[in-house]
C-alpha cells in the first residue's frame, strides 16, 4: 500500500496552512509550471497544472478543505494499520517463534480508562472545587450520590491530579520553525533546564510532533521536568509510536514488560520491541535478542537471539557485544 497523496503535498504546504500561505503557494507554483515556462513539455505542464488547480479549489474553500481532512485522517488510519500488519509479517518470516500478537486497545487499564471516559466531568469538577462538587452531591443525591461522585473524584485523578497540561501555544506553520524549537528543547535539555525544555516540547506535541511527544513521554516517565506520571508518558509515547517513533515504540515496549503505566503484557511488549527493531533501533534488538534468549512469552531460540544480538552489536552497543560473545562461547 503506497502512501497517499494530499492536496496539501500538491501545494507543498502543511495541513495547518493558512488560506494566506495557501494563495502564496498556488500562484508560485502555477508560474513555476506555467506551460510558457515549464522546460518539461507541454503534457507534462499541462497535468501538474490540473492537479494545481484542483489542489486549490478544495483548499481555499472551507467546507471542501474539511471533507479533505476527514479523507486524510481516514487514509493515515488505513496506511498505519497497514504498515503495523507489513513489520508483523516481516518478523514472522525473519524469525518464525514470534507469535500472532493481540494488539489490545489503548489505554489498557482500568484508572486510564475512567480519565478519559471522564475527562469532561473532570475538568467541570476542577471548576467547581473537590470540596463543593462533594458538598453539592451529598444535598443532591443523598448518601449514595455522595459515594459515586467521591469515588468517581479518587478514580479520575488517581494519577492525573498532578499532570500539568501541557502548554498552549500558537500554530507553528514551517518545517524551519519546528527545527529551531527542538533544537531549543535540547539545548535546555543538555543545560539541565528541564521545565524550560518541558514546555517548548509540549508546544510541539500537542501539535503532533512526533519527537517532542517521544521526548515528552520520556520525561514524564523519569519525572524529570515534570511529576513522574507512567500513565501519561505511556499516552505521549503512544501517540508518537502510531506515527512510526522507533524510540517512542522501543519505550511502550519497555512500559509494556515492566507494567508502569499499563498493565503488565509481554507480547504487546514483544510487539513493539519487533516494531522499533524493524526500524533498526539497536537497543530494541538487544531487548528482542534478550526476549529469544530467555523465552519470555516466547519460545526460546538462542539463534535468533544471536541474530539480533549481532544487529544491535553493529550498532556499536556495548551490552549486545557482550551478550553476543556469551552466546558464541555457550555454543562452543
Amino acid at each position: 500500500m503506497a502512501k497517499f497523496k494530499t492536496h496539501y503535498d500538491t501545494l507543498s504546504v502543511s495541513r495547518n496552512a493558512p488560506l494566506s500561505v495557501i494563495k502564496a503557494a498556488y500562484k508560485a507554483l502555477s508560474q513555476n509550471y506555467h506551460p510558457d515556462k515549464y522546460s518539461g513539455g507541454l503534457n507534462e505542464a499541462l497535468r501538474i497544472i490540473k492537479d494545481i488547480n484542483g489542489a486549490y479549489a478544495i483548499l481555499s474553500d472551507s467546507d471542501k478543505r474539511d471533507e479533505h481532512d476527514q479523507w486524510i485522517l481516514k487514509k493515515e488510519k488505513e496506511y498505519a494499520s497497514f504498515e503495523a500488519q507489513r513489520i508483523m509479517d516481516t518478523f514472522k518470516k525473519a524469525y518464525l517463534a514470534l507469535p500472532d500478537v493481540e494488539q489490545k486497545s489503548y489505554p489498557a487499564d482500568f484508572f486510564t480508562g475512567i480519565k478519559n471516559n471522564w475527562a469532561n466531568l473532570r475538568v467541570f469538577l476542577n471548576q467547581l472545587g473537590v470540596k463543593m462538587t462533594v458538598t453539592a452531591s451529598k444535598k443532591i443525591f443523598g448518601f449514595v450520590g455522595f459515594v459515586i461522585v467521591v469515588a468517581s473524584l479518587l478514580a479520575i485523578n488517581k494519577d492525573y491530579i498532578y499532570a500539568p497540561e501541557p502548554t498552549p501555544a500558537p500554530k507553528i506553520q514551517t518545517a524551519q520553525e519546528i527545527s529551531e524549537l527542538l533544537a531549543s528543547a535540547n539545548q535546555l535539555v543538555k543545560q539541565g533546564e528541564m521545565t524550560n525544555a518541558f514546555s517548548l516540547y509540549s508546544q510541539l506535541a500537542v501539535q503532533g510532533n512526533a519527537e517532542a511527544q517521544t521526548k515528552l513521554g520520556f520525561m514524564y516517565a523519569t519525572g524529570k521536568g515534570v511529576e513522574q506520571n507512567y500513565n501519561t508518558a505511556v499516552d505521549w509515547c503512544y501517540r508518537a509510536a502510531q506515527q512510526g517513533d522507533s524510540i517512542a515504540q522501543y519505550n511502550l515496549g519497555q512500559m509494556y514488560a515492566k507494567g508502569q503505566g499499563v498493565a503488565q503484557d509481554n507480547k504487546i511488549a514483544l510487539s513493539w520491541y519487533s516494531k522499533a527493531a524493524e526500524q533498526g533501533h539497536a537497543q530494541a534488538q538487544y531487548s528482542l535478542g534478550g526476549v529469544f534468549e530467555k523465552g519470555v512469552g516466547v519460545e526460546k531460540n538462542k539463534k535468533q537471539a544471536a541474530d539480533l544480538y549481532r544487529k544491535a552489536a553493529n550498532q556499536g552497543l556495548a551490552e549486545a557485544v557482550l551478550a553476543l560473545k556469551k552466546l558464541e562461547k555457550e555454543r562452543k
